[in-house]
């Protein structure tokens, strides 16, 4: 046996029988005809496919398969494995995670990209490369999906994609289908190559350069791969759809007449992205008024402004109380007064909208035929990832009225009516985050075959080892710091922890509006403190250099993930049926892997203001497994049976963190005649928890009370079981959590308490391959069921469980959470916490069609190719609760029922054309509202929103011609320039800038691809 030209042929037979038709090359027959057919097929390699342990001469398969080769993706003008893997179909259905989700938290840290078949999540999507279970990578405590990053393009040689559940093959994780990633690993010579991606607008530019070289000998090969890629940063202020976010409402059901107040500075609709550049005023004494939103304004004077509230150099634009109330004013007042309310800044526009990322990959792939029988093998892989991401946050501490600086405040005296307010800046200020990760990935084994009765068996054996270790860092403001300055915990009498104790005001104003008393990470204020009122802080974000060294810090934090595992398979034939062999792969896995993420001091300290504290999050788990599978040929060469084969495998699993759970699949494979198969599977699948879901710190943060509690004035609510329990609860009708804190949300790992998710998966498909034309069609029904889905409830879901629910006080849920109760309390009534951590709570069902056709036609000026991939979701649901009413998914914006792909290609002796369209159905939030429907009420106005998406698409076209050793290919993507749409800032969706964050659409805009390679 050559191992080397073994694995050569089955990358030919594979590529040749299934380049974008998943599953649908017709059966070769068995049946001897004569002894030269007989010779011709000894001479077809046996080859292992997605989805199965059983080496088959034929590739026909019981399960449903979509394959992506490298020179298609290079023909659509993708370079990054990100993309091609993200435009499936398959995954196309839901918002995946790339780099255009700067600022948001994703699992994995920033800067991962990772994948989600069917949108089920992406640690419900398994990675392999080249049969093998990809480790994890990237930063922070939740780190466990596969990053993308980690596998370079350049080495792709295709993609096979399996939608349909797989724990019984691969075990855990193979939940809504697997990714097997196959690499060039056997090559003759050397290939350098130059990509480039260049938006027409600028921004975003993509650059990959790559070389690799190998050698094929007598006994094996070996073969080095060296990649670059470098993708630049596109900003808000790029593109003007992600320029000065408006609301985008309309006058109109048929939203032709905008609704937007027109901003006075400008003449145009007015940005309302974030609130900045104001000091808000709250009441400190009874009987004040005043309270409310200030600009600096030169104009103002004592008296004036629309409520006569505005005080020399401060002009209210929103907010007050009593007679100062801008929202008691005629429309038109409150009108002008928002025109005038800073909701945006210029500097939102150098924010990252795409970041910026640099990787660079060393890669060897090597063989060696110790025996003719026996091949020793390996990869190694290193891999570096740089990104970063840019923005801007607010500032706004509130701040004491003994502070000598606050133009709000003064000695309290509410009979006097002397003002005293606590006054809160809100400002934008700079906030950027890094990230680098190094990656190693080491295969070694052997693999081989060996006669036994008379019949040939394959074995293979091997190791891998991979391990990530990330840093990331950023730049925060010390909490202690900030409240020293800040001094109203002085006014409040209370320490960090919210603890009541001694007031403190006079010492406060005594060190300098400084609060010695809890600041802890330094000695002393800025002289005079620090002037949080500041115009040129409020509105600049800009600090003196005295302050900033007081109040800014940079730490970094690192994440170590490790991931090992020994895996043995055998697999042959058994013995003779009447319709053929029996098949059988037997096997073992044995697994382990460890995370270690360790934030920076202050951020395990919980200093960090306005940011989430962390602690260090360590765990491991290790699971042994058995597995099998049989192949059991049922019928051949009969009349409506061509061929009848029956597939069982099933997995015997046991974890250290949980314990032991089995899975199983059922795989029918019927081709009625050569022209007509259908298929069928029914399986078992599962998911272990992750270990982030295991081990994570405990995480801090905070929501408002408005945000999580439903006691706020419940007597307006219709639910007469909350209103009982609120009252129960010792919580008055009317209370209004007036000037209350945030509460503290606290999320960690549920090691000992989670037990595995667990899901079905059905599927029924259809395949054509008419004899007389080249087409082949395939319809597949999928269907996916999972229980025990480990998830938070969320805080709010806690909080309103509890007190909805019949079983009340006694409800599980009610243990979750902490209500203040002491009436000589300052946070008297307010809910204190809420442990939102990790559990087995939801459940989460999808189905829909799949349809992949493909059709060729030779020309005598050449040969055309046709491929068409769609998607087509018929039901998604998710359930929190049991007996909660199920959440609909499909049809959201980010959520399509409808995506897929067309694409034309032509080939010419040395050239090549290529004309594809990518597509997304229309969506729409509208029905999924409580009150469903579009219309909605701003400033007093009625108002219509947008909340739907149009039928979109993007067209793309390359041309390429290949010399003898040269190879040059121009492209155009997004031909039409098509802009992502534009919806309501109440669309219910997220927003970048006008857009939703939905990965279907295209944020760059018209780009031209180049790509020229070299062969030696």
């Amino acid at each position: 046996m050559n191992c080397s030209r073994k694995n050569l042929l089955a990358t030919t037979i594979i590529a040749g029988m299934a380049i974008m038709a998943p599953s649908l090359a017709m059966a070769q027959s068995q049946t001897s005809q004569n002894q030269q057919a007989q010779e011709e097929a000894a001479q077809v390699e046996e080859v292992v496919v997605t989805g199965t342990r059983i080496r088959r001469s034929e590739y026909s398969s019981s399960q449903p398969i979509q394959v992506i080769t490298s020179e298609q993706a290079a023909l659509e003008g993708l370079a990054d494995t990100t993309e091609i893997l993200q435009s499936s179909s398959a995954a196309n259905n839901a918002t995946q995670i790339n780099n255009f989700f700067t600022g948001f938290v994703t699992t994995g840290g920033p800067g991962v990209n990772t994948i989600s078949l069917r949108g089920l999540g992406e640690q419900r999507t398994l990675v392999l490369v080249n049969g093998r279970r990809v480790g994890p990578a990237g930063v922070r405590g939740t780190v466990g999906p596969t990053d993308l990053n980690t596998i370079p393009s350049s080495q792709i040689e295709r993609v096979e994609i399996l939608t349909d559940g797989a724990s019984s093959i691969y075990g855990s994780d193979a939940v809504a289908g697997v990714i097997n990633i196959i690499t060039k690993t056997n090559q003759d010579g050397g290939n350098v190559e130059f990509y480039t991606n260049q938006p027409l607008e600028g921004g975003g530019e993509e650059y990959r350069v790559n070389g690799s070289f190998g050698k094929s000998f007598d006994r094996g090969y070996i073969t080095a791969g060296a990649d670059y890629y470098e993708r630049k940063e596109l900003l808000f202020g790029d593109r003007d759809y992600f320029q000065c976010p408006q609301e985008f409402n309309f006058l109109d059901e048929n939203l032709t007449i905008r609704g937007d107040v027109i901003d006075p500075t400008t003449g145009t609709y007015k940005c309302t992205g974030t609130l900045n550049a104001i000091l808000r005023t709250q009441q400190a004494t009874a009987g004040i008024a005043r309270a409310g939103d200030y600009i600096f304004s030169s104009s103002a004077v004592a008296g004036g402004g629309y409520t006569g509230c505005d005080i020399a150099g401060f002009h209210l634009v929103a907010g007050g109380t009593g007679a100062c109330s801008i929202t008691a004013q005629p429309t038109a007042v409150r009108r002008a007064a928002t025109a005038e309310y800073p909701l945006h800044s210029d500097r939102y526009d150098s924010r990252t909208a795409i970041s910026p990322v640099k990787r660079t990959s060393l890669s060897l792939f090597g063989g060696y035929d110790l025996t003719p029988n026996i091949e020793m093998f390996g990869e190694l892989l290193y891999n570096k990832r740089e990104s970063e991401q840019h923005s801007w946050r607010q500032l706004f501490p509130a701040t004491s009225p003994m502070h000598t600086l606050n133009p709000f405040g003064g000695v309290c005296n509410g009979t006097s009516g002397i003002a005293c307010h606590y006054t809160t800046p809100v400002a934008l200020v700079n906030s950027d985050d890094k990230q680098e990760v190094e990656y190693w990935r080491g295969v070694g084994g052997f693999r081989g075959d060996f006669q036994f009765a008379n019949r040939t068996w394959d074995w293979e054996l091997a190791g891998q080892y991979s391990r990530s270790k990330g840093t990331y860092g950023g730049n925060f403001f010390y909490n202690d710091r900030v409240e020293a300055a800040a001094g109203l915990l002085a006014w409040f009498g209370e320490d960090l922890e919210g603890n009541a104790g001694a007031f403190r005001d006079d010492e406060f104003v005594a060190a300098g509006n400084c609060d010695l008393f809890i600041l802890q990470t330094a000695s002393a204020c800025p002289t005079g403190g620090v002037n949080w009122y500041s115009q040129n802080l409020v509105e600049n974000g800009q600090l003196t250099a005295e302050e900033e060294a007081f109040l800014l810090g940079y730490e970094t934090g690192t994440t170590t993930y490790e991931h090992s595992y020994i895996e043995g398979v055998i697999s042959g034939e058994l013995f003779n049926l009447p319709a053929g062999p029996l098949g059988v792969a037997l096997g073992f896995h044995v697994r382990k892997e460890e995370i270690d993420d360790n934030p920076g001091e202050q951020q395990r300290n919980g200093n960090l203001w306005g940011q989430t504290a962390a602690g260090r999050t360590t765990g491991s788990d290790t699971v042994k497994e058995l597995f099998g599978e049989l192949d059991i040929p049922l019928l051949r060469a009969l009349p409506l049976a061509n061929e009848l084969t029956l597939n069982v495998s099933g997995r015997y699993s046991d974890y250290d963190s949980y314990g032991e759970n089995s899975t199983y699949k059922v795989g029918l494979n019927w081709a009625i005649t050569p022209e007509y198969r259908l298929r069928a599977s029914y399986g078992t699948s599962f998911r272990a928890p992750a270990l982030y879901e295991l081990f994570l710190a405990n995480q801090t943060s905070f929501l408002a009370q408005t945000n999580i509690d439903p006691c706020i004035n419940y007597q307006d609510s219709s639910n007469d079981v909350l209103k009982a329990n609120c009252l129960a609860s010792g919580v008055p009708e009317e209370y209004g959590a007036a000037g209350a804190s945030s509460a503290l949300i606290t999320t960690g790992g549920g090691a000992g308490i989670l037990d595995p998710e667990t899901a079905k998966s059905t599927s029924v498909g259809f395949i054509w391959t008419p004899s007389f034309t080249n087409l082949s069609i395939a319809l597949d029904y999928w269907k996916i069921e999972i229980n025990d889905q480990v998830a938070q409830f969320g805080a709010g879901n806690i909080v309103s469980g509890c007190l909805t629910s019949e079983n009340f006080p006694n409800e599980a849920l009610c243990q979750l959470f902490t209500r203040d109760l002491n009436p000589d309390s300052t946070r008297y009534l307010q809910i204190l916490d809420v442990n939102d951590s990790y559990v087995n709570i939801s459940q989460q069902m999808s189905e829909g069609l799949d349809l992949n056709v493909r059709y060729t036609k030779e020309f005598a000026a050449g040969d055309l190719t046709l491929n068409a991939r769609a998607s087509y979701i018929l039901d998604w649901t998710q359930q929190t609760f049991g007996d909660a009413e199920a959440s609909q998914l499909e049809g959201q914006i980010g959520n399509p029922e409808l995506n897929g792909q067309a694409s034309a290609r032509f080939d010419r002796g040395d050239w090549t054309g290529f004309y594809s369209i990518d597509f997304v159905g229309e969506t729409d939030n509208a029905p999924f509202f409580a009150v469903p429907g579009n219309t909605g009420t701003y400033l007093g106005q009625p108002v219509w929103y947008q909340r739907a998406t149009p039928f979109y698409m993007s067209h793309n076209m390359s041309i390429r011609r290949r010399m003898d050793d040269v190879t040059i290919q121009l492209g155009i993507r997004n031909i039409f320039d098509e802009n992502p749409p534009l919806v309501s800032a109440q669309s219910g969706s997220s927003r970048i800038g006008n857009t939703p964050l939905a990965s279907q659409y295209d944020w760059q805009g018209r780009s031209a691809t180049f790509t020229v390679s070299y062969s030696f």
